[in-house]
């Protein structure tokens, strides 16, 4: 069995040759031998997809089905709904067509939102996952403001209707007062569900705050029902304080 020498971007395979000093596309035994497939006179270790009716996608896979364009996908079975950077890698995976700017790592998985890290890696196909959710903004008062996901206006944490859920949220808050250079910082748990079409909090502990002394800041999450129903998270600073904030959620899902 001859060795294999290199791997292309196209999947194609070159072997060591006989003598051990050059390269050959090798026979259709030599690729069989890695469980390769033998395509016409050439071995492939993958193959390349390309759609030529949307623009800039990198595939490589088999029966993958994409829409829209600037995807990077790397695996098998997967419908990429979403446009523009929408990451993919691994089996079976579904990215919703509003969740752009989002990486999907596992098999099974299922990413609806913007600009999330998502990972899974179960048998049963949208069950559940591990979510990372950045959402930042602003605040120049002491009026509760909500922060978005990525800092952009109306990317929340959107509940998905068709399932019954539960959502174990831990949490990294920080705030920066601009003028001082005081740090405020929040970490804790929330837990909601959502069960006969109801959102529900079910608890929200602020496990620790470490703080410089002069701030006095928070943090609060609800639980918004209405036309799309999502979590929300608020910040509030303080009566001229400039605050540059950063919130992290660990969020660990189940549905049925």
């Amino acid at each position: 069995m001859r060795k294999v020498n290199s791997i292309d971007k196209t999947g194609k395979v070159l072997f060591v040759d006989d003598k051990g000093t050059g390269t050959t596309i090798g026979t259709k035994t030599d690729c069989n031998a890695y469980g390769y497939d033998y395509t016409g006179r050439f071995c492939y270790a993958f193959k390349t997809q390309k759609d030529d009716n949307k623009d800039d996608n990198i595939v490589q896979g088999f029966g993958n089905s994409l829409s829209g364009k600037l995807h990077n996908v790397n695996g098998n079975g997967n419908e990429v709904l979403a446009g523009f950077n929408a990451n993919v890698l691994g089996n079976n995976n579904l990215v919703h067509a509003n969740a752009s700017n989002s990486i999907t790592v596992g098999k099974g998985n299922y990413t609806e939102h913007y600009g999330s890290f998502n990972y899974s890696a179960s048998n049963t196909a949208n069950r559940c996952k591990f979510m990372l959710l950045q959402l930042s903004g602003t605040t120049t008062n002491a009026t509760p403001t909500e922060l978005y996901i990525g800092g952009e206006v109306a990317q929340r944490f959107i509940i998905n209707s068709d399932f019954e859920s539960a959502f174990a949220i831990d949490y990294t808050a920080v705030g920066l007062n601009a003028a001082s250079n005081e740090v405020w910082t929040n970490y804790g748990h929330a837990t909601f569900k959502y069960v006969n079409s109801t959102l529900t909090e079910v608890g929200h502990t602020k496990a620790t705050t470490i703080r410089d002394s002069a701030l006095d800041y928070d943090i609060e999450f609800a639980a918004i029902n209405g036309t799309e129903d999502y979590i929300e998270l608020k910040v509030e600073g303080e009566a001229s304080h400039t605050v540059y904030w950063n919130v992290i959620l660990k969020v660990t899902e189940v549905r049925v």
